[in-house]
């Protein structure tokens, strides 16, 4: 039995670095969000279970918990995600047995218009 995978239409995130902009005389300036690209997603709940296993806290109002398509090679400790002019910090990924999905679990960090 195959079973169908979501559409993810709940919105867009774009995950990427955030670097250090600096003038001529190597002084900070700044911070720049650089995109290493997006994922389309579904809020998912988030489970008693999450908060033991991954930290994430008990202040529900900054913390996201999302599904996406499973894609390789994201490192959760250099990415963060932007979502609706708010930027993320990866906590954690866990991604499916089948390697189809992965749940993304994100601690807001700010707006991105304070880092550019």
């Amino acid at each position: 039995m195959k079973r169908k995978l979501s559409n993810f239409n709940d919105g867009v995130l774009h995950y990427g670095t955030i670097k250090t902009k600096r003038n001529a005389l190597k002084e900070k300036v700044g911070l720049e969000f650089v995109e290493s690209g997006f994922l389309f997603f579904d809020f998912k709940q988030i489970r008693q279970e999450d908060t033991e296993i991954y930290d994430i806290g008990k202040d529900q109002t900054s913390n996201l918990k999302v599904q996406t398509y499973y894609i390789d090679g994201i490192d959760k400790n250099i990415q963060k995600v932007v979502y609706k002019n708010d930027y993320y910090e990866v906590k954690n990924i866990d991604p499916s047995n089948d390697r189809k999905t992965m749940f993304w679990y994100l601690t807001k960090k700010g707006s991105l218009n304070e880092i550019q």
